[in-house]
């Protein structure tokens, strides 16, 4: 087996299951610990671990979509249009890597900008949660969930190719 294949094909994986990982962490641990903290203590955590991760994925996800199209394209199957368009896997790959693209782009489009009304939603004099602070925490939380659906996409095409699919 070809050493760059492998190291390819290891930071690929690697990379995507910190991002998927972090998807599933919020949606089955810290958001669910979040509902039990007042509105207040909820933004100013997730605004922390908003920034963070914004911070982390603009990197983690670009590498995953060019080491994914190495993968595919020079260190795969995948050397023509004919077989791009023309056999399963090469499908599948295409839906995987719009997939990949659209879940990153929620994420940018959607989620960071959500992430960023949380800290400018007001508070009321005495320090407790505006509606429209506890309407963003809420927001927020669903955009989250929602993009767990773009995972399902990837996590199966994944799995599809890797039974040459």
């Amino acid at each position: 087996m070809d050493p760059i294949v492998v190291v390819v094909q290891w930071l690929h994986v690697l990379l995507g299951i910190l991002w998927l990982g972090n998807a599933l962490a919020l949606a089955v641990i810290v958001i669910p610990a979040l509902n039990t903290l007042p509105v207040v203590r909820q933004r100013e955590i997730g605004s922390a671990l908003g920034v963070r991760s914004n911070r982390v994925f603009q990197v983690v996800v670009p590498l995953i979509i060019v080491l994914g199209i190495v993968r595919g394209t020079v260190l795969g199957p995948i050397r023509s249009v004919d077989v791009l368009l023309g056999t399963a896997y090469g499908l599948t790959w295409l839906v995987a890597l719009g997939a990949t693209v659209l879940t990153y782009l929620w994420g940018l489009r959607v989620i960071v900008p959500g992430v960023a009304s949380l800290e400018r939603a007001p508070l009321n004099t005495d320090g407790t949660a505006t509606p429209e602070l506890v309407a963003a925490t809420e927001r927020v939380k669903r955009l989250v969930l929602l993009e767990l659906v773009g995972f399902v996409v990837i996590f199966t095409c994944m799995i599809l190719m890797r039974f040459g699919v």
